[in-house]
């Protein structure tokens, strides 16, 4: 069988050129399974590690079955269906079943009992201490309800979650299938700590897809949680380190650009920020919401805001390996790789892309001092983040040990300017500065408050909406009761707090009916919590 798959994957008829992600796919999943040394990688350009988890690619085959060519669907049939074994057993605390061969090719090179028990392990801290569901039952499929498990050889793979069931248009239920011995130069991690770490990534595949929704274009973020969980619920087997050079050889790049193996420093820094609670929240917020508007929602309920965590995040990611500072940033910083700025001289074009943070190192031999000065640059836009591909802004970015016109002071006589023609009001960025090793601010980067409203005057011609000014609060949200010069109600209402260059709230400069309102002046109020602010602001309606 395997010999007459290998020949149809060269034998195929020609594809038009729409179907061509199509063909990467299947050669993909036929090399998941073993079938063909395939030259197709997911994200070869990224520069990563080998593949640790087949989740995207397996099911993104089940879920475009029906667009595959006759020839592939012939080979594909029989693959998408459920592994086999000869021999099955329960874990101690009645979880799960596992499934395996005692003979052959696919018998197990670890203890199960082990593996058994580090499946129960995991169920109890992601579903009884983080409070997530548990996996949906598999409707008797395997023999019974429990979440089923199958031992394979899988020669590359750690493992995957694959659906099994549509529950609703966009959950499932689902199986776990892992390596049976971890063994050869494609792992970091063998045997049974391996398996460990494979089973805590694998069960919070199954919540993720079980119980909130599958979203392909977020696959990062999977990703992303599940390696996490690996070191949330193992912490002393660190498989995850091996895959993060890749992201801090080039932090410049999209998050939602890469794997998400590389990337599970994030929520590892969302955990020690305000608790892994947070984690739990994002996923509440993703059936609604793409993965980094989520990651901003519950960020903003933790009375923070996103374009303020980013930076910090980049900050601590600066403060790794030889530069870790005890009892400071993250407790295992210094076994994480080492991000090296770019060095200038005075002044640098930079494209960048969304949700990335660039890192700029300025030497100043001009004096006796020696000083050196690291600046971190944040591309904090989220709404550009969640496109494909994500947006790039271009801006330039200088810095001197003496006066810039229209520049900055950040400490003693350094100024620094940052300019965007793309994004004129520099919202989407948020900046912090380390001189030599000590940061100037800690990453905090919180947009000042402001006592007026604007843009002033506002044209609906030029904008969209209107700002005013609020105090933050716990809540994330304000009171605006708009008022016109006769101190009759135009508009009244409860608005998200946002941050861009100030902390404000928008307006979408129609009154309560929806209508624009006449050009004149008005008054705002806004309340938050038990802070008011209230002035004066113009509206042309022309």
């Amino acid at each position: 069988m395997k010999k007459l798959i290998i020949i149809l994957v060269f034998i195929s008829p020609f594809i038009p050129t729409a179907a061509q992600n199509l063909d990467s796919l299947y050669n993909a999943f036929l090399s998941v399974k073993g079938l063909i040394q395939s030259g197709v990688q997911q994200n070869v350009a990224l520069e990563t590690e080998p593949t640790k988890c087949s989740f995207g690619i397996v099911n993104q085959v089940k879920l475009n079955y029906d667009k595959f060519s006759p020839i592939q669907k012939a080979a594909l049939i029989n693959l998408l269906q459920r592994p086999t074994s000869d021999t099955s057993f329960v874990s101690p605390r009645g979880h799960f079943r596992i499934h395996y061969k005692k003979t052959g090719v696919d018998s197990p090179g670890y203890d199960l009992n082990l593996l058994a028990q580090a499946a129960d392990s995991s169920y109890s801290y992601e579903v009884k201490v983080l409070g997530f569901p548990p996996p949906p039952k598999d409707l008797g499929e395997g023999g019974d309800d429990l979440y089923d498990i199958y031992i394979l050889n899988l020669s590359s793979d750690y493992g995957y979650t694959e659906f099994d069931k549509a529950l609703t248009p966009d959950t499932y239920t689902s199986y776990m299938v892992m390596d049976n011995d971890f063994s050869g130069s494609n792992y970091y991690t063998h045997g049974i700590d391996a398996a460990r770490v494979t089973v805590a990534h694998e069960l919070h595949h199954a919540i993720q897809i079980g119980n909130y929704i599958y979203r392909d274009s977020d696959n990062f973020y999977y990703e992303l949680t599940s390696t996490a969980m690996e070191e949330f619920v193992y912490d002393s087997i660190n498989d995850y380190y091996f895959y993060m050079s890749s992201y801090f050889r080039n932090p410049q790049r999209a998050l939602s650009s890469n794997d998400g193996y590389n990337t599970a420093v994030w929520n590892i820094y969302l955990r020690d920020r305000f608790g892994v609670g947070i984690i739990k929240r994002i996923w509440e917020l993703m059936p609604k919401n793409r993965a980094i508007e989520s990651i901003s929602a519950a960020i903003q309920e933790q009375q923070s805001f996103f374009k303020v965590e980013f930076n910090k995040f980049a900050l601590w990611n600066y403060f790794t390996g030889s530069r870790a500072v005890s009892g400071k940033y993250y407790g295992e910083a210094a076994n994480y790789p080492l991000i090296n700025p770019t060095s200038i001289t005075n002044l640098m074009t930079v494209n960048s892309e969304a949700v990335s943070n660039s890192y700029f190192l300025f030497n100043d031999n001009s004096n006796s001092a020696g000083n050196n000065i690291v600046s971190i640059i944040s591309n904090c836009d989220a709404a550009g983040g969640i496109k494909s591909p994500p947006t790039t802004t271009s801006y330039t970015f200088s810095i001197a040990p003496q006066s810039i016109a229209g520049g900055k002071n950040i400490i003693s006589n350094y100024y620094t300017k940052l300019e965007s023609t793309v994004n004129p009001s520099l919202s989407i960025f948020s900046q912090s500065y380390i001189l030599n090793g000590s940061p100037v601010n800690e990453g905090n980067i919180i947009a000042d408050e402001t006592d007026y409203a604007f843009p002033q005057p506002f044209k609906y011609s030029l904008g969209s909406e209107i700002f005013f000014p609020v105090s933050l609060n716990g809540s994330g949200v304000a009171d605006l009761n708009i008022y016109s010069v006769n101190m009759n109600l135009v508009y009244s209402g409860t608005k998200r707090i946002v941050a861009t260059d100030k902390i404000s709230v928008g307006w979408d400069a129609r009154d309560s009916r929806g209508k624009k309102v006449a050009t004149g002046i008005y008054l705002y109020v806004t309340k938050s919590g038990d802070k008011i602010k209230k002035g004066k602001f113009v509206i042309y309606n022309d």
